[in-house]
């Protein structure tokens, strides 16, 4: 059966100088043909180039256009392809796509020319999950790991795997076919020192996903202290704008206030929240109920004390807080500008400091210490470089947890001397799994899952 012809807005909704419509299929030729009008009929175009005419809608011209042609298999999604560049008005652009669809296209489902990319061996699943970190990147952190994972850094990891397991199991395999012969193709000892290398690499490529999670999608750090100790001035301070209201009245801020901050290519999504106290006033409350949510929810806690006096009562509930959470924590002792009278005792050993700072946020003092540490806390070996591969999703690092497990177990059943046959299913459930990784074994459901939350048009 003949695949449908598919047909998008591939650029962002709203005016711009140009908007671009993708086609992909097997009839995308004809029916752009069927709406083009240029010194040449599209059908007749070589691959790779760009053509100027006009996109009618019978007689009438929708726009003046200039349409680039793509002969399968060298295309994106390696299908015929033509997109379609036009004047970059949403009007004029869901025009064309109208008369697009009047010629026979269909239109596209979200993440579908990427997909169709994927099956036709374009590129493996984790590439074209890099195709969406990608368009999704807001920092150079997250557009480097998305960039080394779309040049496959990480599938020739995953390859060099699998071809090694490969050849594990059909030498196994192929002992069990002559087993009443008695030949044996690999040893046991060579084979767990293979295994154990392999084990041991993924579980570095494991230990990376949280350096790789911090590069791809940024650190949620929340911003927690009693009343008026400064947690808004401190926010101010590191945004370098007005972005929370500032009084000396306590509880100023009732509700959570979030922004984001570019550290030197990582992003910081940075919450302010209300004071946590005890409160009657129902407003207040609720506030107070945000800030526990999104403590949380939060990757790194900044702590904000007043260096100024002695611990309260207040103070301790927010440690207690923190403690039951098991946060990382930066300690701020704020208002050095006034005589100092709170020292980093009594609290240290509850919660897990990973740094303290004194500074003043009203002076600016210590913000950019402040900004260094968070830096090095959060990304210690710097931006991800050449050599580096990180996992960054969820799915890769389940996928590698649940491989080194089959392994152990085929080190296990190597260890206890057990039939070749468990050995061979431990190492074939491990070579599935990482054929999930890459997508040579995947479940309907989980492209379903992967490639619904792309845009259309991609």
């Amino acid at each position: 059966m003949k695949e449908e012809t598919i047909a998008a807005i591939a650029t962002p909704h709203g005016e711009g100088g140009i908007s671009v419509l993708r086609v992909s299929g097997e009839d995308a030729f004809e029916i752009v043909n069927a709406a083009f009008q240029g010194r040449r009929k599209i059908r007749h175009t070589e691959t790779m180039r760009v053509y100027h005419g006009y996109l009618v809608d019978g007689e009438e011209p929708v726009d003046e256009v200039l349409a680039t042609t793509f002969r399968a298999p060298h295309s994106y999604t390696g299908e015929n392809v033509v997109e379609i560049s036009c004047h970059g008005s949403p009007f004029i652009a869901q025009r064309i796509l109208d008369v697009l669809i009047q010629k026979g296209a269909r239109p596209s489902k979200p993440g579908e020319f990427t997909e169709r990319a994927y099956l036709n061996g374009r590129m493996d699943l984790v590439q074209a999950e890099a195709v969406a970190d990608l368009i999704q990147a807001r920092t150079e952190s997250s557009r480097r790991v998305a960039m080394y994972q779309l040049e496959g850094r990480l599938s020739q990891r995953v390859e060099a795997m699998r071809q090694a397991l490969i050849n594990a199991v059909s030498l196994m395999e192929l002992e069990l076919d002559f087993g009443e012969e008695d030949v044996c193709f690999t040893s046991r000892k060579e084979l767990k020192s293979i295994l154990e290398d392999m084990a041991v690499s993924m579980k570095a490529l494991i230990a990376s996903y949280d350096r790789g999670r911090v590069c791809r999608e940024g650190v949620r750090m929340v911003i927690v202290g009693k009343p008026n100790v400064g947690k808004s001035s401190i926010l101010n301070a590191l945004l370098e704008k007005e972005r929370a209201i500032v009084t000396e009245v306590p509880g100023t801020t009732r509700d959570t206030v979030e922004d984001v901050l570019d550290i030197e290519g990582v992003l910081f999504k940075i919450i302010d929240t209300a004071g946590i106290r005890s409160s009657q006033d129902p407003i207040e409350k609720e506030g107070i109920r945000r800030s526990l949510d999104a403590l949380e929810q939060a990757d790194l806690v900044l702590l904000v004390l007043d260096g100024s006096t002695a611990l309260e009562d207040e103070d301790q509930q927010i440690i207690r807080k923190i403690a039951e959470k098991d946060k990382r924590v930066v300690v701020v002792l704020n208002k050095s500008d006034l005589e100092r009278r709170l020292e980093q005792t009594g609290f240290a050993d509850k919660i897990n400091v990973e740094a303290a700072l004194t500074i003043s946020a009203k002076k600016g003092k210590g913000i950019d210490e402040l900004i260094d540490k968070l830096k090095h806390l959060v990304l210690g070996g710097g931006l991800p470089n050449e050599g580096d591969v990180l996992l960054t999703r969820e799915r890769h690092r389940s996928r590698f947890q649940q491989t080194v497990a089959a392994i152990e177990e085929a080190q296990s059943s190597l260890d206890q001397d057990m039939s070749q046959e468990f050995v061979t299913m431990d190492l074939r459930k491990a070579l599935h799994l990482l054929g999930e990784i890459v997508g040579e074994t995947t479940a309907d459901d989980i492209l379903n899952n992967i490639f619904s939350r792309f845009c259309i048009g991609k």
